[in-house]
């Protein structure tokens, strides 16, 4: 994996890299200036595969320059590992929110960096190999079979990064970045991050009878209303399959989450739908209560992600003509 890192830090370098060696990584490049790197990232013949990055930098720190390199279309989605002393929520929140793809703490441990590092590795992998399969798909049929993996398989991003593609900047993470997100926020001391389900109801015969390029704009479209209703707050999403979007945001925006089904299904239909939506299959939208996450040393992310799906699993859409009672549950 062809690897590069930034830091103002020569020790903090020093140290980066003798922890790469000693995992079998030998192809790093290590610069000190982050306008020096952005560069290289784009003299360089063969993009690279993982981006380190030290926040705290003069001039530029890193976070603005993860943003920057995000605007790359060959870096898109390449992971970008922040690197800092900074564990406020606050920063973390903000990283994240720029396109950072994991969070390292300092003074940090070979064990965690290997750790993450070999996580940025098997994204790669998935991601080409999700790549090779659609293009082999459309090889054979042209209708658009990678849908299934948008309704089943949240854990390849063919069809996150195809709707990116289509629709701009993406405003859902992939499953392993948003439990990245969630590891950060729940390791401290306290934690007030609260994560709650949103699903979009019989998603599979919507599934079935829209085109291609329809049902990826309906997901993108969810995941950007959702967006909008939080507003101000931040909020982060991740598509968990078939039609469930996990959501996690702070408490002081758990009051929105509570309601937001009803105003999410109006400002959905006044939309783009596809148009089986409104011939015969109408959109019906759940949210399930939020509950707050606790602190811990290592999140149980499968058994978090499970309860929230659960609670929306739990209810059922009202039926149409009793959108007033419509209720998160």
């Amino acid at each position: 994996m062809k690897i590069i890192a930034v830091d103002d830090d020569g020790v903090a370098l020093d140290l980066l890299n003798e922890c790469l060696q000693a995992g079998d990584f030998h192809h790093v490049t290590l610069m000190s200036s982050p306008t020096d790197m952005m560069k290289r990232l784009n003299d360089s013949a063969i993009a690279y595969d993982c981006i380190l990055l030290d926040i705290e930098m003069p001039g530029k720190d890193g976070i603005q320059l993860c943003a920057e390199i995000r605007q790359q279309p060959r870096y898109k989605n390449t992971p970008i590992i922040m690197i800092t002393q900074n564990r406020e929520h606050a920063a973390v929140e903000r990283a994240f929110s720029n396109g950072a793809t994991d969070y390292i703490t300092k003074p940090f441990s070979f064990f965690e960096v290997l750790t993450r590092i070999k996580l940025a590795e098997r994204l790669v992998q998935e991601r080409r190999a999700a790549m090779d399969s659609y293009l082999s798909m459309r090889t054979n049929d042209e209708t658009g079979p990678h849908l299934s993996l948008v309704l089943s398989d949240p854990a390849e991003d063919t069809a996150r990064d195809l709707a990116k593609a289509k629709t701009g900047k993406s405003k859902v993470l992939s499953l392993g970045v948003f439990q990245n997100y969630l590891d950060q926020v729940t390791s401290g001391d306290t934690c007030d991050t609260q994560l709650f389900a949103i699903k979009l109801h019989r998603i599979d015969e919507i599934f079935a009878n829209s085109s291609a390029q329809e049902f990826l704009a309906l997901l993108d479209s969810a995941a950007r209303a959702v967006h909008a209703e939080f507003a101000p707050h931040t909020i982060f999403l991740a598509h968990a399959g078939n039609g469930i979007l996990l959501c996690a945001c702070k408490r002081a925006a758990v009051q929105r989450a509570k309601v937001i089904a009803q105003s999410l299904e109006s400002n959905l239909r006044a939309g783009t739908l596809p148009d089986v939506c409104r011939r015969s299959i109408p959109l019906q939208v759940s949210a399930g209560l939020p509950f707050r996450l606790k602190p811990t040393l290592k999140l149980n992310f499968n058994r978090a992600s499970k309860a929230a799906i659960s609670r929306v699993e739990l209810r059922d859409p009202a039926p149409a003509g009793n959108r007033s009672q419509l209720r998160v549950g």
